[in-house]
């Protein structure tokens, strides 16, 4: 293999598919970053669940592959002193890289001791923006659980019915759920996507209209925004109905500023140093037009009133104030309704129209 390129290029691919490299793997093939010259330069990373591959330009004059170690490859490149890299594999599984004055030999292995990696798309393709996607993932990844008894719920549920495209998250305190209307969307698809391969493919996308393609398939799933794919394996197993858990009736409802109500809880959360059941937020409707939170701990106690409009029964009751914020700050709305089912039941966050997202947050108890 004998090629050139660009060394903010290189360092672009190779920090997106280092995300995925295996670290101090039984095998230490799954350590490196695999780089593969034909058409073009394609370098793929992998751990075993989920798999990167980045296609870029370069001048290449002489075909081949190599396993090179992904820490020193990232840490040599990243220091390069000129933009111009030469890269040429020895027979010996050898990668020379030369840039300006400055000469690497890294030591490799042969490409065949990589794993194969299926790339290759099933029929089923779902096409939706990339600003859209990254936005449905980071509006329901944070209530995903990290239980690893519970693996299902590890995972984000994506939903394909009636031309909607549907993310949900639930770890058992609190549920997120968002919909997105896709016009032609004549699929239906009910799978498990790990959450962790999803956090990814939200770094991975941009924040453009550009579309990216979803394959999905009973085993993998597969992210094509063209030079970069990923493919992750999927969560076997039934994600619960989420539509059972949803309140039918409130006995009161709300409506309040997302970034008023944002902002009063985390001055409150000033006085709270953990999670800590004993230390919560609670929120107060002394009456119709206002909201008291009030925190406190043996840090000390903050108290504040927001204007709400409110209907029905007055509430006082205790939430875990990460739980309001992570959701809080994914909203960008003017104004967002909030219904209570009694001072024991959960709270519920939605537009204040439509039925684009949907959080349910569990209260603790006294």
């Amino acid at each position: 293999m004998k090629l050139t390129c660009t060394r903010n290029h290189l360092m672009e691919a190779i920090s997106t598919v280092q995300r995925v490299v295996a670290t101090r793997s039984s095998d230490p093939v799954l350590d490196g970053i695999l780089l593969v010259a034909e058409q073009e330069l394609v370098l793929t990373g992998y751990d075993s669940e989920t798999g990167i591959e980045f296609k870029m330009e370069a001048d290449i004059s002489n075909k081949g592959s190599i396993v090179v170690p992904a820490k020193y490859l990232s840490e040599v490149v990243r220091k390069l002193p000129d933009n111009q890299v030469y890269l040429e594999v020895q027979d010996d599984h050898i990668l020379i890289i030369k840039s300006g004055s400055s000469l690497f030999h890294l030591r490799g292995y042969s490409a065949d001791r990589y794993p194969e990696i299926r790339f290759v798309e099933d029929e089923t393709r779902i096409v939706v923006k990339q600003s859209t996607l990254k936005e449905m993932i980071n509006q329901t990844i944070f209530a995903v659980s990290s239980d690893q008894s519970r693996p299902i719920l590890m995972g984000l549920n994506m939903i394909c019915e009636h031309e909607t495209l549907t993310l949900v998250a639930l770890d058992g305190f609190r549920l997120a759920v968002r919909h997105e209307h896709i016009s032609g969307l004549d699929t239906n698809v009910n799978i498990i996507v790990p959450a962790k391969a999803m956090g990814e493919i939200a770094r991975i996308m941009s924040d453009s209209d550009d579309e990216v393609i979803i394959s999905p398939s009973h085993n993998y799933i597969i992210f094509n925004k063209g030079e970069v794919k990923l493919v992750t394996r999927l969560i076997k197993g039934e994600f619960l109905n989420y539509k059972s858990i949803i309140p039918r009736e409130a006995d009161t409802s709300l409506f309040i500023a997302p970034d008023v109500l944002l902002a009063s809880i985390e001055r409150a959360s000033i006085m709270i140093e953990s999670d800590d059941r004993r230390f919560p937020v609670t929120l107060n409707t002394p009456d119709s037009d206002t909201m008291v939170i009030e925190s406190k701990t043996d840090i000390g106690a903050a108290k504040e009133e927001i204007p709400i409009a409110l209907s029905g029964d007055k509430v006082e009751i205790d939430f875990n104030p990460r739980f309001f914020i992570e959701v809080l700050r994914q909203i960008g709305l003017e104004q967002v309704m909030l219904t209570f089912s009694g001072s024991l039941g959960p709270c519920s966050i939605k537009p204040e129209e439509g039925d684009k997202f949907f959080y349910l947050i569990l209260p603790l108890r006294r």
